[in-house]
């Protein structure tokens, strides 16, 4: 009889793709299929001040919903996204987050 797997990866940990400050979740939408068709679970959080998708373009043209947006409070908003997640989730970021996903909190 085989024993269970003791490996962590067999159960798929989520993954969270955070987006960089000039971006928005959008920018990982070919990544996220790809990975979902694999097998996991993909998170893509959006900062504070992005309920409302904003396209791209448009925060190109209109910076205001990130004026104001603030290291400490994209920390703690992305930090209650992890801390959501059983098993602890990989973490990829891209540009201003890859040090984030660093800072990243523990279980």
């Amino acid at each position: 009889m085989e024993s269970a797997s003791t490996d962590p990866l067999a159960t798929n940990p989520p993954i969270v793709l955070i987006h960089g400050l000039w971006l928005t979740p959008r920018s990982w939408e070919h990544w996220k299929e790809r990975y979902e068709r694999d097998g996991y679970e993909v998170i893509t959080p959006a900062y504070p001040g992005f309920e409302v998708e904003v396209e791209v373009e448009a925060l190109r043209e209109d910076p205001s919903p990130i004026a104001n947006l603030r290291v400490p409070e994209t920390l703690a908003h992305l930090e209650s996204v992890i801390r959501e997640l059983d098993p602890p989730p990989f973490l990829m970021g891209r540009c201003r987050p890859s040090s984030s996903t660093t800072r990243s909190p523990t279980p």
